[in-house]
């Protein structure tokens, strides 16, 4: 149904019923997903009209609200749903909006005191506890996550976003039996959960060392979403640790012709090179990592050692005193799992 007329049946029962609800055609295109310029037109249409009630403005600067954070413009966002707030104080489509806006800006507490508003509003909804949970995950607090994931599982048992959601907290506190459990729930939900596929194929091949396991997961999940270069990446350190250097630079080139500004995608495709004794290659996708992420110790650690090899002792001393300086412990971890430092822990 509309988006607008749930909205309009959910804030305003006493005056509207969705099922009766006629809308003009910009309140059809403005409710239309995905947005584009002609969505954000119509809703700046019904906001500037003179004859558009409260209810309408309020609902219309959300929708705006929506896409402007969409396209990553969360200033923009945050503006609107604001705007909606002044007009509708507890129009909860509007307070869960600007909840992600305010976690997309790392402003934790804002967004968790939004969702807490919300979830006053309709204590019911499971989708405001799986977003508030991750708000708390986002800032450290995982008991408070999985409190609100549990909640959300415990409203709709077939929610595969919230087992997901509390496969990752799982996962953050290094219990991946449980965290694949959840994982799998999440999948057996919806089989076409690419996410649920990819994080498991985390769990299986950062902790259980089930390498094959996670090299299915992670194709599963490139074959329902080819554009996950993170899943590229992660089959790739899979391959590299089986020892399959042809599949795994295949998949880096993949990721890298996808996303050239994918640190992580350097830094392995390095980490290849290294290990097959190509090291001016290996040099070249470090220098690319350590000027996308110049707080990475383990890119300037290797970068170090394969320029000694090369036979430039002063600047090999020099990143690999700069890699100790950012992380003492960094030799330690780029000599585990067969000269590989362990996955970044990337997770959706």
């Amino acid at each position: 149904m509309l988006r607008f007329a749930l909205i309009l049946a959910a804030t305003s029962s006493l005056l509207y019923r969705a099922d009766a609800f006629t809308p003009t055609a910009d309140q059809k295109l403005c409710a239309e997903l995905p947005a584009n310029a002609d969505v954000v037109a119509a809703c700046t249409r019904i906001i500037e009209a003179t004859n558009s009630s409260t209810l309408d403005r309020a609902v219309s600067h959300t929708f705006r609200a929506d896409a402007a954070r969409a396209d990553g413009n969360t200033a923009a966002a945050i503006a609107d749903y604001n705007q909606a707030l002044a007009l509708m104080p507890t129009l909860v489509p509007a307070l869960s909006g600007r909840g992600i806006a305010y976690r997309n800006a790392q402003k934790y507490d804002l967004s968790l005191h939004d969702f807490d508003q919300a979830i006053a509003i309709e204590p019911n909804n499971a989708g405001l506890y799986n977003s508030r949970g991750v708000s708390y995950r986002m800032n450290g607090d995982s008991s408070q996550a999985m409190a609100d994931f549990s909640q959300a599982i415990k409203l709709e048992p077939d929610n595969a976003v919230a087992f997901n959601s509390r496969g990752n907290v799982y996962a953050d506190i290094k219990q991946p039996d449980q965290a694949i459990a959840d994982f799998t729930q999440a999948i057996k939900l919806d089989r076409a959960y690419g996410s649920a596929y990819f994080n498991r194929g985390s769990v299986e091949a950062d902790d259980k060392d089930q390498l094959d396991k996670a090299i299915a997961d992670f194709s599963t999940a490139i074959k329902l979403d080819s554009s996950n270069t993170d899943a590229y990446v992660s089959r790739a350190v899979a391959y590299i640790r089986k020892n399959n250097t042809a599949a795994a630079l295949a998949d880096l080139n993949t990721a890298i012709g996808a996303t050239p500004d994918l640190e992580r995608a350097h830094f392995y495709r390095g980490i290849l090179h290294f290990n097959t004794g190509d090291d001016v290659d290996a040099v070249a996708d470090f220098n690319k990592a350590i000027q996308l992420d110049p707080q990475d110790a383990k890119a300037l650690y290797v970068r170090g050692l394969a320029k000694r090899r090369n036979g430039d002792v002063t600047n090999s001393d020099a990143d690999m005193a700069a890699a100790k300086a950012l992380d003492p412990d960094v030799e330690k971890q780029v000599q585990i799992r067969h000269g590989l430092p362990p996955p970044s822990n990337v997770r959706h």
